[in-house]
């Protein structure tokens, strides 16, 4: 019987011929475990009350500030930036090269920055405390997160780990002017609900998947813990592989599953029927078609975080808006995903257009999505394509968010009321 990619990962890198679901393996890691410094004091401080003088490998340590900005108090931004000065003081006594290391200005949302720094690799393992680490899962690297188990692994450099069963999507046909691999996902979810996948691989394959470019595919993955998922994936194909080569030296083996390969489950679904979805508050697992929502008023809109915030969804928010104006009285925060997405996008000109429409461009970071920046005030209805809508994540907790994609987002932005980005597109 063939294996599937998430089944090669883990072999090839336990150093055995095949391991099997439901098996524990000693794990350990090939590429790196990023450090978000904004959280990472808690590991210099709990290495201080333990005793432990190193780390497992200090050149395979990165470190990378995300939550940057303040809710309403300014005293919450310095004890950040409090945070980042701590992680790095710690990170350098324990031998982490300088240029492991980064600061604001060079960076984003923790989930961004391993794909722009070359840092997960196809066929690779990558570990991070988030739990939105699967995002890497969309150039074909296995994204783990390692939560409580972050600071005993920096010790170590090894835990152990069960092998989750996959599950299979195919996802056929060609889809629609306007819908996104984040309408992919929701509608997936809404098929499944929040406990179709618990603890198991979610693989993305059909031709949408393979026409979809690779920052739909990260943010399909970036989701896939919503339906209790322990990671997605999607098989890398050339446009990734030339992506990596054109940033790294590192050599790496992409992994692809067997024709023949066992899936927990197999779920078929025609592409070309998925309309635009929307994620209805207050829970996160309620989804509808766009036009099961279309009419309700909004005061803000949100593109960002590490499920969005990509150049892909910059400019598809640029193309829906240029030559026309957000519209009054709703506040529109659109944040790039890593200074590298600012970048080309603002030589792209699509920056421009986004402030030409009158949106507010943030700094690279995870911005409004955990409540910096902008935070909701109360009774506020908001629209984003940030990762959840837990009530009170964004600001005050009487706030509505739903959720889109960036094309619905902009669309709304634009008609002030969540509106189909189809018309736009």
């Amino acid at each position: 019987m063939g294996k599937t990619i998430v089944e090669k990962i883990i072999a090839r890198k336990v150093g055995v011929p095949e391991v099997k679901p439901g098996e524990y393996v000693k794990f350990g890691i090939d590429t790196v475990i990023q450090v978000g410094s904004d959280i990472g004091a808690l590991n210099a401080n709990e290495y201080k009350n333990l005793g432990w003088d190193k780390l497992f490998d200090p050149s395979k340590v990165m470190i990378a500030p995300e939550h940057c900005g303040s809710w309403s108090r300014p005293q919450d931004s310095i004890t950040n930036r409090e945070s980042h000065r701590q992680t790095v003081e710690w990170a350098k006594s324990l031998g982490v090269p300088d240029e492991n290391i980064l600061e604001l200005g060079r960076v984003g949302t923790c989930h961004h920055i391993p794909i722009e720094m070359a840092w997960a690799l196809p066929g690779g393992v990558y570990l991070h405390i988030d739990t939105h680490c699967p995002t890497v899962g969309g150039v074909g690297c296995l994204g783990i997160n390692l939560s409580a188990a972050e600071t005993s692994f920096l010790r170590l450099g090894w835990m152990w780990f069960r092998v989750p069963k996959s599950i299979k999507f195919e996802i056929s046909g060609k889809l629609q002017n306007g819908v996104m691999g984040r309408d992919v996902f929701e509608y997936i979810l809404g098929q499944i609900g929040p406990a179709g996948a618990v603890y198991q691989a979610m693989e993305y394959t059909g031709s949408v998947v393979e026409n979809m470019s690779m920052d739909g595919r990260l943010t399909m993955c970036c989701l896939s813990i919503f339906t209790g998922a322990k990671t997605g994936i999607v098989a890398p194909d050339q446009k990734v592989i030339d992506w990596f080569k054109a940033r790294t030296k590192v050599p790496f083996e992409p992994q692809y599953s067997d024709k023949d390969a066992e899936y927990a489950k197999v779920y078929k679904y025609d592409g070309s029927k998925i309309e635009p979805q929307v994620v209805v508050p207050p829970y996160r697992r309620t989804v509808v078609p766009v036009s099961q929502a279309v009419g309700t008023k909004i005061t803000s809109a949100f593109i960002g975080s590490c499920a969005s915030g990509r150049d892909e969804d910059l400019r598809v928010a640029a193309k829906i808006l240029k030559g026309k104006k957000v519209a009054p009285g709703v506040m529109f925060n659109v944040t790039p995903g890593s200074s590298d997405t600012m970048l080309r996008s603002d030589k792209e000109g699509v920056i421009a257009t986004l402030l030409e429409a009158g949106a507010f461009v943030c700094a690279p970071s995870c911005s409004m999505c955990p409540g910096f920046y902008t935070p909701l005030a109360k009774n506020e209805v908001c629209i984003g394509s940030s990762t959840t809508n837990v009530p009170g994540r964004m600001g005050d907790e009487s706030a509505q968010v739903y959720l889109g994609s960036p094309a619905t987002v902009a669309a709304s932005a634009l008609e002030g009321k969540i509106a189909d980005p189809r018309k736009y597109m």
